[in-house]
């Protein structure tokens, strides 16, 4: 397999076609290895309020997501999960995330939880990109405090489009943060 080594300074940016991505449905499944105990896999946002965050914190791995809060009324999204632990032991992790609306399955080296979402929205509003590797700098406070990812990827998966091969034919340009 192709490996992609992340060196905490660089992303790899999937754009989407079509300046923003609305699905009911995500598939998302990556290998990755690293020594460190945190930092950023993947990360996507929406204008809405919308995210998908994968990240390591304190060597478990954390998925958090929402898909819609509303500010004026009781509907909050965010939804955090955390498994595994010791993941920053440099061997190979697998990860798959299944999203059918607010029904999710996270499964790591073959251990799955299943959780639903908060909230009331079904479809994840991205604008522009998923980046796999950190969080691209935006200026937001939030985003300065997270660390990006160290280590090394393969067999990234999005949705059907093999990440890691786009990235091989270097038709995926990395971006540096």
């Amino acid at each position: 397999a192709d490996v992609i080594n992340f060196d905490g300074h660089v992303v790899l940016p999937y754009r989407f076609r079509n300046k923003k991505m609305k699905t009911l449905k995500d598939v998302i499944a990556l290998k990755f290895k690293t020594s460190e105990s945190e930092g950023v896999i993947l990360h996507g946002e929406g204008q809405q309020g919308d995210y998908i965050t994968l990240e390591l914190k304190k060597a478990k791995l954390v998925l958090s997501l929402n898909l819609g809060s509303n500010q004026l009324g009781p509907i909050y999204g965010h939804t955090s999960v955390m498994t595994g632990s010791l993941l920053d032991d440099h061997h190979w992790h697998s990860v798959v995330i299944e999203r059918q609306g607010r029904s999710i399955n996270l499964t790591l080296d073959r251990s799955m939880q299943h959780f639903r979402t908060n909230g009331e929205f079904d479809y994840l509003d991205l604008d522009y990109e998923i980046t796999f590797g950190g969080i691209p700098f935006s200026g937001k406070p939030s985003s300065s405090s997270r660390k990006n990812f160290k280590g090394c990827m393969e067999s990234i998966n999005y949705n059907g489009i093999n990440i890691t091969d786009l990235a091989r034919r270097k038709k995926l340009e990395p971006s540096n943060v």
